[in-house]
């Protein structure tokens, strides 16, 4: 009896000790089961924009029209106008800074008032089904409404100035984001909440530990489809009426037959679209990583 006690102890300290050993070749493999699907998804991305390239390429060379240069000329051009040829005075060149310096502070301006204004309008209108009734009308019209259409009356209201680019970018990223809070509030599960007033939550640990996040997914896709919206009523804005930016320099380039250096203008919202892109990306990935999470235990359950 005495071996027998003692004997067990020792296999089952055992059980946990393998364990441990295995957990973090366990974890190993899941983070490069991990990379290599976003190593996969980024190849897979290369190849596609690496084909719109040489289409590009191609086709260019076959027109040979000079509103339509080719994909190397664009590109010359690009790194000409954009990136410093001597990096001891710099990595950009002037016209860089001024001119995507002044596009992005005025698209991120628009783009936080959006944010601010939507998420506190949405949740509030998410909470209280009465107002989201009063307003829901109002809030469907006005995102009926092209905010490029409003440009002739910014321009009337603001004239040619920043806050008239800021004032477009705001009435057209708003609703997105809005709709997206409005609808993730109300989308919560009952048994969540009623099991939050069960446990008699405060408001503010109810707002951050049930409300916030289970509305979550959804303002992250609101944010995501305004950032875009964004960018886009940047370029146009700047397009009809601006004294500097990255639209600018394109209607300018254009206008004065530098059909080059206009695509060279293209190329730079593509890659500066691209990159935004990834970044909210990445924060996307680590805010709703407990998201995905859940969900792949509920589908393995």
């Amino acid at each position: 009896m005495t071996e027998t006690t003692s004997a067990t102890p020792k296999a089952t300290a055992a059980a946990p000790a393998g364990d441990r050993g295995r957990a973090p070749l366990a974890g190993l493999g899941r983070a490069a089961s991990a990379a290599g699907t976003s190593v996969g998804r980024a190849l897979a991305y290369s190849w596609m924009v690496a084909l719109l390239l040489v289409a590009w390429e191609v086709v260019s060379r076959l027109y040979q029209s000079p509103y339509f240069p080719t994909f190397t000329e664009s590109a010359g051009a690009f790194f000409t106008n954009w990136f410093a040829a001597d990096p001891s005075r710099g990595f950009v060149t002037e016209q860089f800074t001024t001119d995507l310096g002044s596009s992005l502070a005025r698209a991120g301006q628009g783009w936080l008032i959006s944010v601010v204004v939507g998420l506190c309008a949405g949740i509030a209108l998410g909470i209280s089904p009465r107002a989201a009734a009063v307003f829901n009308p109002m809030i469907r019209f006005g995102m009926s409404i092209p905010a490029t259409a409003l440009l002739p009356l910014a321009v009337v209201v603001f004239g040619i100035t920043d806050e008239m680019n800021v004032s477009l970018i705001v009435v057209g990223t708003v609703f997105p984001i809005l709709i997206n809070t409005m609808d993730g509030v109300q989308g919560i599960d009952r048994t969540v909440i009623m099991t939050a007033r069960s446990m008699r939550m405060g408001r503010l640990r109810y707002f951050f530990m049930v409300l916030l996040p289970g509305a979550s997914p959804q303002i992250i896709s609101g944010l995501r489809v305004s950032l875009g919206i964004g960018l886009i009523l940047m370029v146009v804005s700047e397009l009809f009426a601006a004294t500097d930016g990255i639209g600018y320099y394109i209607v300018l380039a254009s206008r004065q037959f530098r059909y080059v250096d206009m695509w060279s203008g293209v190329l730079l919202i593509a890659v500066v679209g691209l990159v935004l892109n990834l970044l909210f990306a990445l924060v996307e990935a680590r805010v709703l990583r407990w998201h995905r999470e859940s969900r792949k235990r509920a589908d393995a359950s």
